[in-house]
């Protein structure tokens, strides 16, 4: 009796050394979430993206050149830019449209700046191999016409392919912007 008890000890012990961990099962990814994936606060595209936010408060073209592609889609999203299927309509078709639009901020604002603090930019990488780089920051300008200085919250997400931005989403709040621009008309 002593040597079968003995025998299922040892037979027990095999198999829990040799049975998976339940712990593995139950933190494997999720097959269903085609979102699931990796980011990163310090890369290449980050720091990229950086020298665009840098590009855009000097309102230097060659700097947009630089990681945007001709093709460009923007899309702002706007309390007034909405279609009637609650999807944000393109804003600006192609870089030429970019930059003329973000250049005349330049006519409207001094000071332009962003924040650029840690954390504030990172780049996710998806399983199926998608590219974004997000950014939450702070846009800040004084208005050369009402002379107010504006703090507007800015969320923003680009769209890569290799080493240059396809798409660009922007969120913010117009409300200041709509402000100056009507201070603008009203001198």
């Amino acid at each position: 009796m002593k040597k079968l008890f003995l025998s299922m000890i040892v037979l027990a012990t095999m198999f829990a050394c040799t049975a998976p961990e339940k712990k593995a099962e139950t933190t494997a990814a999720n097959p269903e979430d085609t979102e699931t994936g990796s980011f990163v606060s310090i890369d290449d595209k980050t720091a990229k993206f950086k020298e665009l936010l840098e590009a855009a408060m000097k309102n230097d073209a060659a700097g947009y050149r630089a990681v945007l592609v001709d093709t460009l889609k923007t899309e702002d999203a706007l309390a007034d830019n909405v279609d009637s299927l609650n999807r944000v309509k393109t804003s600006h078709d192609g870089l030429d449209a970019l930059l003329k639009s973000d250049s005349l901020l330049h006519n409207l604002y001094d000071n332009i700046e962003m924040t650029t603090e840690k954390g504030q930019i990172k780049t996710f990488t998806f399983a199926d191999g998608r590219v974004v780089t997000g950014y939450w920051g702070i846009w800040t300008g004084t208005g050369k016409f009402s002379k107010r200085f504006t703090r507007v919250p800015l969320h923003m997400i680009a769209w890569w392919e290799g080493d240059k931005i396809v798409k660009f989403f922007r969120m913010f709040d117009s409300a200041s912007l709509k402000g100056e621009i009507a201070a603008s008309q009203a001198k």
